[in-house]
């Protein structure tokens, strides 16, 4: 018996405990707007099925997807099935897009110019997301409804969760991946701008993150150095080998 093609295709991550979607154009979708739902994560599904964002389960998925396909059919009827993709993605989604060269909207501008992209940034940038991003409440808000206070919320949260506190000196220090992470947030939310000219960005007012300063050596003082030519402390080499 000949078997009916998949609606769907639900597949869990390797690197993590996500699902993935895929659309199939046999759960009744024109092919364009399966393909804007080739291998995506969950987190991207539109505001009104927030509340499937993050299945436990592979029967979570499955349900998701359907729940998915329902509303797509019901906004196609209204010619706005493929906008959906693009107008309600929430903030974890559009940067979860920079971590995969498939996928990334930079790594496509870079190719254009027939420029490489470093894979080591990518890795860099899929760091940068799975520790200091993911979990945080700032990916469930939608691109176009975030505001500065969002973002500035989400710096105070990476700030308490990667600033070491240096306990002689009693004040907060600045480190490289601080740095790193709140450069990359900016990069991706200038991507989205960039095809989105009356989007305003919220961090527009915001001044970029300044480069860590590096803790220099300690210099001897006077007496210090005094002490060192002082007789036994130095010995001459010649008498090291004797």
């Amino acid at each position: 018996m000949a078997r009916f093609p998949q609606p769907f295709t639900v597949r869990k991550r390797n690197d993590s405990k996500t699902f993935q979607i895929t659309l199939n154009p046999s759960c009744g979708l024109p092919h364009k707007v399966c393909a804007e739902w080739m291998r995506r994560s969950f987190q991207e599904l539109p505001g009104d099925l927030a509340k499937h964002r993050n299945p436990k389960s592979k029967a979570a998925a499955q349900a998701a997807a359907l729940e998915l396909i329902k509303f797509l059919l019901e906004r196609q009827e209204e010619g706005a099935a493929k906008r959906v993709t693009s107008d309600e993605i929430c903030v974890g989604a559009w940067l979860e897009k920079f971590v995969s060269p498939e996928k990334s909207p930079r790594a496509a501008l870079i190719a254009a110019k027939n420029r490489p992209y470093s894979l080591k940034t990518l890795v860099l940038y899929e760091s940068y997301y799975n520790c200091h991003i993911k979990d945080d409440p700032i990916t469930g808000l939608k691109m176009q409804e975030i505001e500065e206070g969002d973002v500035l919320e989400f710096t105070n949260r990476l700030a308490n969760r990667v600033i070491g506190r240096n306990q002689k000196q009693r004040k907060l220090i600045g480190t490289r991946t601080f740095e790193g992470v709140l450069k990359f947030v900016r990069m991706a939310f200038r991507e989205y701008r960039r095809t989105r000219g009356k989007w305003f960005n919220p961090f527009d007012g915001i001044g970029a993150p300044q480069t860590a300063v590096k803790q220099g050596r300690g210099v001897l003082v006077e007496d210090e150095v005094v002490s060192l030519f002082a007789p036994g402390v130095l010995e001459d080499i010649v008498n090291q080998y004797k």
